[in-house]
């Protein structure tokens, strides 16, 4: 039997599955529940790969992928296809990132910097390091800063064929987001965090097996759980008021990202929730799982980068709120979520006229890829003729604008009102204060249309390892807020997948002895690592 692999590798976790090329179906699914490269979102890593090594990172990334094709097993392997955000591809490939940090041509030139060329090309699998020689197919770039991702994601819904005034996002740690205006497309990347799929949440997990997903009002609030097929099923009872739950239905074990904003949306109509603080201090959903105040604070970042993202990109194309015909939502947390809840909260727009759930677009069209290599051909091609205008949100007045709002509002508690008001000061529309009637629209059930005959969720095993010559004082393995770090004499080793890489170094930063760095951890094969 030919046999493909199709691969997501997303900031938050990977996605793979085994095809059957002779009846075009999927055999199995394998999930890392994390992605292997220290940091919370994409930044993170790219800041990692340039700090401590383009080839660590490659490394690192690389060998959690082997670790997932391994585990589908596949037989006759013909080729393997995979599709990401430009870091995560390039990474995976092993070639030149500072491109994607540096946007100044003069700094690239300083550097001697040459950007690579992101067209749609086959590599071998030797070459970038997979345990299996075959070819490997990478999506083109819509631009350089543009991803493959983003251009799934245009494809796969349909969103580059009408004619509407539309608008796509891709709910995820580095939310990609377009917008069409006629022939025209505003592009953008809100760098919401990796709280939109769960993590950075105290009992925090993706959305698989276990994860409270989404909140409903039953005589009472009943909680949603992903079964293991992914399937929403009616979990632990909550009682938001006096603080208690009822262990009922599918056991929970924590909440993904949709379950954040179903718990954000019922906190505050209940007024439980009143940011950034919390009644009572925390909410428990579920033995063991607490949701406290700074997860409102971490959420309220993700669903703050999110709306600005969306204003800016209305506001630089120059439409209406009302204007905004179709609103399409890709990824896990925009398959689960739910439409109105998200647009209570702001990270769906109050406006258009229908909502389109997607599932996991990127996912598809690695999928596609898998199935006909010659799509490649057809991809590139396409790329040449999308008009995109890409904004950068970084460097964007008007994003930043927003999002001071947006930090105001959730975590320091300031009044819409005044939001509205300093929007409108800045010449920015306000945010409508009725949310208009939509026909909401969810084409699948999960996020990943088809399982195959089994899903099995892994944790990523790579790790670094230091002998250190110290007083074994532990305060730095204490202070990880991660627990990422763990230490067996003078041995030292950490979790790469748990570590938040460069943004923290609270690990070297508390060494009372300064001896504790980084720089001296070597890279472990996953066979080695006991975490």
């Amino acid at each position: 039997m030919n046999q493909a692999i199709n691969i997501d590798i997303g900031t938050s976790g990977i996605r793979a599955q085994l095809l059957n090329l002779m009846d075009s179906s999927v055999l199995r699914t394998a999930i890392l529940s994390r992605n292997p490269l220290p940091g919370a979102n994409v930044v993170d890593h790219m800041d990692f790969a340039i700090s401590y090594g383009q080839g660590t990172a490659h490394e690192i990334l690389v060998s959690a992928i082997n670790s997932l094709i391994n585990n589908l097993k596949p037989g006759k392997l013909k080729r393997i296809a995979v599709c990401g955000n430009p870091i995560q591809l390039s990474i995976f490939e092993g070639i030149e990132i500072r491109d994607l940090a540096f946007a100044g041509r003069n700094a690239l030139e300083k550097m001697r910097v040459k950007p690579p060329k992101r067209d749609g090309h086959v590599v071998s699998g030797n070459e970038i390091g997979l345990s299996t020689d075959v070819d490997v197919i990478i999506p083109p770039s819509i631009k350089h800063e543009i991803g493959a991702d983003a251009l799934a994601m245009m494809i796969k819904t349909g969103f580059l064929d009408t004619h509407e005034t539309c608008m796509v996002t891709d709910y995820g740690t580095n939310a990609e987001m377009a917008l069409k205006v006629g022939d025209r497309i505003y592009t953008g990347s809100a760098a919401a965090g990796s709280a939109i799929e769960g993590q950075q949440i105290s009992k925090g997990m993706l959305a698989t097996p276990g994860a409270i997903a989404d909140l409903r009002l039953s005589g009472g609030w009943q909680a949603l759980v992903l079964d293991e097929k992914l399937r929403l099923v009616e979990g632990p009872r909550i009682n938001l008021r006096n603080g208690t739950f009822k262990a009922t239905g599918y056991p929970a074990k924590g909440i993904t990202g949709t379950g954040v904003i179903a718990l954000m949306y019922a906190g505050l109509v209940t007024g439980i929730i009143k940011p950034p603080h919390i009644e009572g201090d925390k909410i428990r959903l579920g033995k063991g799982i607490t949701f406290i105040e700074e997860d409102v604070i971490e959420a309220g970042k993700a669903f703050g980068a999110l709306r600005a993202g969306h204003l800016t990109l209305m506001h630089e194309a120059g439409i209406a709120y009302e204007n905004l015909e179709t609103m399409y939502m890709c990824g896990a947390s925009g398959t689960y979520v739910d439409p109105q809840k998200a647009r209570f909260i702001g990270i769906v727009p109050a406006t258009p006229k229908r909502i389109v759930q997607c599932g996991n677009t990127s996912l598809e069209l690695a999928k596609d890829l898998a199935f006909d290599p010659d799509y490649l051909s057809y991809l590139n091609e396409m790329k040449k003729s999308i008009l995109a205008n890409h904004i950068m949100f970084a460097s964007s007045p008007t994003f930043a604008a927003i999002y001071i709002q947006e930090i105001a509002l959730w975590n320091e508690g300031m009044p819409l009102e005044k939001y509205n008001a300093n929007l409108e000061r800045s010449g920015i529309q306000p945010i409508p204060q009725k949310l208009q009637e939509s026909i909401i629209e969810r084409r699948y059930e999960r996020d990943i249309r088809e399982l195959g005959k089994s899903l099995e969720i892994m944790e990523p095993k790579l790790g670094f390892f230091a002998t250190i010559q110290c007083s074994s004082c532990d305060t730095c393995v204490q202070g990880c807020p991660k627990e990422a770090l763990s230490r067996e004499n003078e041995s030292f080793r950490v979790n790469t997948a748990r570590c938040l890489g460069t943004a923290c170094r609270k690990c070297e930063e508390r060494c009372p002895e300064k001896k504790f760095s980084i720089n001296n951890f070597k890279l472990e094969l996953p066979e080695a690592v006991e975490m």
